[in-house]
């Protein structure tokens, strides 16, 4: 009877550990239910799902906007992944991919990862499932694939890239790979740096970056560096300004001007969209070849010269760093960048001419006093002379062409007036000195940044039959209007225009353009589906990068007619002045004699109410019906309180 009672209670100790130790086989799937019903409820459908492709690569879904119950969420492959054989991980007990052309439906298990062939640009419906087979949750998936282009994959150092997204001046090292459109490794190899570049374009989500390598590489047969840059062309819906413009400048034989690529760029492993890669514009082998002055004031005065004590000139109108040594020879190389008040604050290295004229030093970006007052004064001498009537320094006697080289300062303005550059005569509007043993001359170049270009900004930026001199945005330079008050420069215009570029801008926009198009034409349906509502705040509901390409290729032509008619047929040019209430500033544009206007500049800043652009000498005002006859100077009117 003891032993019954002892063996019963065995039993029931081992009924009670039983019942006690269920849960614990239930509690997991119990708690990843609860997991997987929270982040459907969120719509962060990117934590359920892991996909695979190229050999072991993982990536998960995209969805821009969670909150909205109609969202859809992406998958976004490069050219090289194979869509019969797309892994597929998931932490639901099932879920059920329907669509496709037989609208059959995949199923994969919690724990069992499954290859699966899936359709491109096909909406699938994705069930997700609990262990009894009920449907807790559904999203829409579809998945797109790149073609045409190579691909890089950069992997930061945090595996993130808040940081640099955060603030421009943060780096952070990393890693790199770059495979061609089959998926075939081309370089490997460790990032010195990663860091965020631009300045309006830094504020949106899509950005530009800089990437330093430890080993110099040669992408797509564009030359060995160790610098390139991931322009993210965020504010060009039509993909094709800068490609097009640095073609263009190639061409013409501009020195320096960089080569570009498109391909596509997956940060950290996410898609981060279609890039445009790009040589820096910068002095060095395969890139501006000329004497590199801050490499020899590093050689000289060590290293850390970001540490190092700087100056202001006495006369305010030149900055940069306090050196022991100066290199034997500063007469070159410079690169010289002109910029506005707020850039240039920001730079070591710079100076400003009497006339206002901002410039900073990107190369030396440690200059010494005595680099800065060889540079400025040949810069001040170049403006001196430029503002005469007869084009020789008041002073030196010598003629503004003994001091520039006269080819590539026509090709500069060229550039720039063809694709009415909203910033060309403001920022990014680059020139360099060599050293006296190659030149004693500034040349212009090279070119860089042109998204605002063709027409792609506000008010007369969008004009096609006239001419601006560079006095486009609202800083400007007047240094290319007195340079077109010289006959000698616009002979050397037109020579250029007629040799280099007249009828290269209808390769541009009946050739090049569509090239262009065609190898994007794959990777722009996923970066338009990325980052569609970065595009929307242009404005427009997405606009079609297709639409906005046939913009770009009408302005060209329309330009180039005008163009012609100006420096291949002679047509005669009235300049109207475009002056502030006091008199003061000169934005100027030069229509054919007998046209109108077709817009007029504007300070969409002000909030007076604008009256209108009125006559000097008369009480009348100026109109976009008004034909030009005969040189004229309007002043702002606006209405005054009272």
């Amino acid at each position: 009877m003891a032993m019954n009672q002892k063996h019963m209670k065995k039993i029931r100790w081992l009924l009670l550990l039983t019942l006690a130790a269920l849960p614990l086989f239930f509690l997991p799937s119990f708690f990843t239910n609860l997991k997987l019903e929270a982040l459907l409820r969120k719509n962060t459908i990117e934590n359920c799902l892991t996909f695979t492709y190229g050999g072991g690569r993982t990536l998960k879904c995209y969805n821009g906007n969670p909150d909205h119950p109609d969202s859809i969420s992406y998958v976004f492959l490069p050219s090289f992944a194979d869509m019969a054989q797309i892994g597929v991980e998931t932490i639901a007990d099932r879920v059920d991919f329907t669509g496709g052309a037989e609208n059959g439906t995949i199923t994969v298990h919690a724990g069992e990862p499954a290859s699966c062939s899936f359709e491109t640009g096909v909406p699938y419906r994705t069930s997700f499932r609990n262990s009894t087979g009920k449907e807790i949750g559904s999203e829409t998936i579809i998945f797109l694939k790149s073609g045409k282009l190579p691909t890089m994959y950069v992997t930061t150092e945090t595996g993130s890239m808040d940081k640099l997204d955060a603030d421009k001046t943060y780096k952070e090292k990393g890693a790199f790979e770059f495979l061609d459109t089959e998926g075939n490794p081309v370089f490997t190899g460790d990032l010195r740096s990663i860091s965020g570049r631009g300045n309006q374009t830094f504020t949106f989500e899509k950005k530009s970056y800089q990437i330093n390598l430890k080993i110099p590489v040669d992408f797509m047969g564009m030359g060995t560096s160790d610098t390139w840059i991931l322009l993210s062309n965020v504010y060009d819906p039509a993909y094709i300004r800068n490609r097009l413009t640095y073609e263009m400048a190639l061409q013409a034989g501009m020195a320096g001007s960089p080569k570009s690529e498109y391909i596509d760029v997956y940060f950290n492993g996410a898609y981060a969209g279609m890039y445009q890669l790009c040589e820096k514009v910068e002095i060095g082998e395969n890139r501006l070849e000329i004497a590199n002055l801050e490499m020899q004031n590093r050689a000289l005065n060590g290293e850390k010269l970001d540490y190092a004590d700087t100056f202001i000139l006495e006369d305010g109108k030149g900055k940069g760093t306090v050196l022991v040594k100066n290199p034997p020879d500063i007469t070159g190389g410079y690169l010289i960048e002109h910029d506005y008040g707020e850039k240039y604050d920001e730079v070591t290295s710079g100076f400003r001419t009497d006339a206002g004229e901002c410039f900073t030093l990107k190369n030396p970006s440690h200059a010494s006093p005595e680099e800065i007052s060889y540079i400025r004064g040949i810069m001040q001498e170049i403006e001196d002379a430029i503002q005469t009537e007869d084009g020789y320094h008041p002073v030196t006697g010598r003629h503004y062409t003994e001091y520039i080289d006269l080819e590539s300062w026509a090709d500069k303005y060229l550039v720039e007036e063809i694709t009415r550059n909203n910033g060309g005569g403001s920022t990014s509007s680059y020139f360099y000195k060599p050293q006296d043993t190659i030149s004693t001359k500034v040349y212009g170049g090279p070119v860089w940044d042109y998204d605002k270009g063709y027409g792609n900004a506000y008010g007369y930026n969008q004009n096609t039959r006239d001419l601006a001199f560079l006095t486009l945005h609202a800083v400007y330079t007047n240094w290319f209007y007195y340079l077109y008050g010289h006959e000698d420069f616009v002979e050397a215009v037109k020579k250029e225009y007629r040799e280099k570029f007249a009828d290269y801008l209808t390769e541009m926009a009946e050739g090049k353009a569509d090239e262009y198009l065609l190898a994007i034409s794959e990777s722009a349906v996923l970066d338009r589906a990325r980052f569609s509502h970065v595009y929307r705040s242009f404005g427009e509901d997405a606009p079609d990068y297709m639409a906005q390409a046939q913009e770009v290729k009408q302005f060209i032509l329309e330009r180039k007619a005008f163009l012609d008619e100006v420096w291949l047929e002679d047509a005669e040019i009235c300049i109207v002045h475009f002056k502030d209430e006091n008199g003061d500033g000169n934005r100027s544009i030069g229509v054919k004699k007998g046209e109108c206007i077709q817009a007029f500049p504007s300070d969409e800043w002000e909030t007076r109410e604008f009256l209108g652009w009125k006559m000097e000498g008369t009480e009348e005002y100026l109109t976009l019906q008004t034909p030009i006859t005969e040189e004229l100077t309007v002043y702002a009117t606006w209405k005054t309180d009272g």
